[in-house]
């Protein structure tokens, strides 16, 4: 039983240490965990962290654009020495990947009973999802990205927590804003209680930290929240966002904020009754929910899309309960979903020095593959489920 876990690990390791195209190999650069190291730094040695920031090994200052209270979480990473800070965030990352698939997997399979081939099920999927565009180069960047969504899922599918739910969406918020978003996942489930307490936790640990970091808090918050106004909307290949796509067809401001809020609301009015329909299978409620988080951000880069290794979990459990047809019908749509987020077809255009407002009508469609191929997704859902009716109540747990 335990040798199919044992062979993906393997697969997985030959993809991306040999690698294997279309995998790239790891390179240990972590260029966004030096930006966390050097920002923390900054701060506790009586700089600035939102300003000019030492380079990086690559050559180039990058800022720091999250909330204070995330240099207190990430302090840890600061002052360990850096192999040990980097082989840290790579384990803590991998083993939040798999603590998401843990707890989707319970959800797919719930029951005492079935523990077991949830934790079967975990140990396959987890070194699979290490394949997926979006997780690799969360692993790569050494990004945040990982544990910030085991936070959420925990939040949302634990069964029965032992706190008060709600409380990680708003520690999640906190160290960066855009889990804010999921707010919308307790709203649609009727869980009033989970959405103020998450955004109670959120503004309470904001206002203790303008107590503990008061000239880093003010500057962030009054000061253009770490000058992340200057990377909104970027139009670079991997952001993948509505604001993007607008700019990479060169249209700009007021025009481009005007039609951002047009279709975002578009796609509120798509994700709400999707979200509602999937309330009995929580784990697509929850990636419905992180569609629409990614899309109206004005900043998805392409590592922020780890929501997908979930996500996939979630189809191919959802695909599980329904009759032979329609399963096959799912599972064929999972397939072209793994291939999309495993070659990453963004990353094959020409980019850089805004290339991408040159690229051809069907540049763009490649291009853009996220955002509409997200889109499609949502909306195939709710076609799909037209004619089914919800004998369940919503419930709220």
């Amino acid at each position: 039983m335990w040798l199919v876990p044992a062979l993906c690990v393997a697969f997985a390791a030959m993809c991306l240490m040999v690698p294997v195209w279309p995998f790239k190999q790891i390179t240990g650069g972590f260029i966004d965990l030096q930006v966390y190291r050097l920002g923390v730094q900054t701060l506790w040695h009586g700089g600035d962290m939102y300003g000019q920031l030492p380079q990086t090994t690559i050559g180039i200052g990058l800022p720091f654009i999250y909330p204070p209270f995330s240099a207190l979480v990430l302090s840890p990473f600061a002052f360990l020495p850096w192999n040990a800070a980097r082989f840290g965030f790579f384990v803590s990352s991998v083993a939040a990947l798999a603590i998401a698939f843990y707890l989707v997997a319970r959800r797919v399979w719930p029951g005492e009973d079935r523990r077991l081939l949830a934790l079967w099920v975990t140990a396959c999927v987890t070194p699979l999802g290490l394949l997926l565009e979006p997780t690799h180069s969360t692993l790569d960047f050494g990004q945040v990205n990982l544990l910030l969504m085991v936070l959420v899922v925990a939040d949302c599918l634990a069964d029965k927590p032992k706190w008060r739910r709600g409380m990680l969406v708003g520690v999640a918020a906190a160290v960066k804003l855009t889990p804010a978003a999921f707010i919308l996942y307790f709203l649609i489930r009727r869980d009033y209680k989970a959405a103020a307490t998450a955004a109670v936790t959120g503004a309470v640990i904001t206002a203790l930290t303008f107590a503990v970091l008061p000239r880093a808090s003010m500057t962030y918050w009054f000061g253009g929240m770490g000058n992340v106004s200057g990377l909104s909307g970027s139009a670079f290949h991997t952001n993948q966002s509505i604001q993007a796509v607008l700019s990479r067809f060169e249209i700009h401001k007021p025009l481009l904020t005007v039609l951002w809020l047009l279709l975002s609301a578009a796609l509120l009015a798509l994700v709400v009754p999707a979200m509602r329909r999937a309330a009995d299978f929580p784990p697509l409620a929850l990636a419905i929910n992180a569609v629409f988080t990614l899309l109206v951000s004005p900043i998805s880069w392409s590592h922020h899309w780890i929501w997908i290794a979930p996500a996939l979990l979630g189809m191919i459990g959802y695909a599980t309960r329904l009759p032979w047809r329609r399963a096959v019908g799912w599972y064929l749509v999972t397939a072209i979903t793994i291939a999309v987020f495993v070659y990453g077809p963004q990353n094959w255009l020409p980019d850089g020095e805004h290339r991408e407002s040159h690229w051809t009508p069907w540049q763009h469609v490649i291009g853009n593959t996220y955002v509409w191929f997200s889109v499609l997704l949502v909306a195939l859902f709710l076609y799909s489920t037209r004619r089914v009716r919800r004998e369940q109540p919503v419930l709220v747990s």
